[in-house]
């Protein structure tokens, strides 16, 4: 699987996990922790963050995810972070690997 592939899928899996409800905008930020954004954003991307947040007056989760989509997510953060992610959220609803 191509690098753009694999981003493509996480990208998909993100965005079906967040309208499906399978997990929500704190579930994600729990992995893809401020130090992760922030080590992993590019600087113009992290002051939308920023100027979004600002502008509502509040830095929910939500607010991160508006700006921070699952493409960006997908493209920016290690792939192991939305992993545990995923892998959370289906411990969660009972699905197991064996």
């Amino acid at each position: 699987m191509s690098q753009d592939q694999r981003q493509a899928w996480f990208a998909r899996m993100m965005e079906s996990g967040l309208e499906n409800s399978i997990f929500k905008p704190a579930d994600v930020l729990a992995h893809a922790t401020p130090d992760v954004l922030a080590s992993h954003l590019p600087p113009e991307l992290l002051s939308k963050v920023l100027a979004a947040s600002l502008a509502s007056g509040s830095m929910t989760p939500e607010r991160v995810l508006e700006t921070v989509t699952p493409e960006l997510l997908a493209k920016h953060l290690p792939h192991d972070v939305l992993w545990a992610c995923i892998a959370a959220a289906a411990a969660r609803a009972g699905v197991s690997t064996t």
